[in-house]
């Protein structure tokens, strides 16, 4: 894992990654709306103690093979930054059935790694209160773990983008899309469906 030693550098790798979800995310005029840096910024001198950030592309791996849903041959592009202890993460599929327009399916970032065929493997899903060693119950929200549930469009897409106030540790994790419809037995999770890979990566950096 390369390691800079300055801040320039790490401004410069910042802003390749940004071109990167640019480009990816063509058309979308929301995108330096929702993107935020936390109280730093690149510019002014100001010191980014450590970014750290993760891409991903790819067809959605199966985690339902012995049910047919409509994810399947769907695509997704997957992006996340954090700076100064906050997170962007933006999420897009496509390819959807044209069955799912309309309809809106919840996803989360998970702990583990994305398996086809395995969702077990993917583990629950990422809480930072877990993470940093808190006693369970854990809360479970917008602001400890990563919601990216979408609504799929007429185009047979979907775009999400997630805030959140923590820095997911670096790892194989892996963004779960799971069934819509009510889980058995209630009080479970929906089962999943689909999932795409996100191995996250840290990058520091000192004056």
């Amino acid at each position: 894992m390369p390691r800079f030693r300055t801040v320039a550098v790490a401004g410069l790798a910042a802003s390749a990654l940004l071109l990167t979800s640019s480009a990816a995310y063509a058309g979308d005029d929301d995108f330096h709306r929702h993107t935020h840096f936390g109280s730093g910024s690149f510019g002014g001198g100001s010191h980014i103690s450590s970014m750290t950030w993760a891409y991903s592309s790819d067809d959605l791996s199966d985690l339902s093979t012995a049910t047919p849903d409509v994810f399947d041959g769907a695509r997704a592009t997957a992006f996340m930054m954090s700076v100064n202890g906050e997170s962007t993460f933006r999420l897009h599929v496509r390819g959807i059935d044209k069955r799912a327009v309309g309809k809106t399916y919840p996803a989360h970032l998970h702990e583990g790694p994305c398996v086809a065929g395995n969702g077990a493997a993917a583990l629950g899903h990422y809480n930072t209160q877990k993470e940093e060693g808190l006693s369970a119950p854990y809360l479970v929200n917008g602001e400890t773990e990563v919601h990216l549930d979408f609504t799929v469009s007429a185009p047979r897409s979907a775009r999400v983008v997630a805030v959140v106030p923590f820095v997911p540790k670096p790892g194989d994790r892996s963004i779960v899309i799971h069934s819509n419809q009510p889980p058995v037995p209630p009080a479970t999770s929906p089962a999943r469906w689909a999932c795409l890979p996100l191995h996250i990566q840290e990058l520091t950096s000192a004056h």
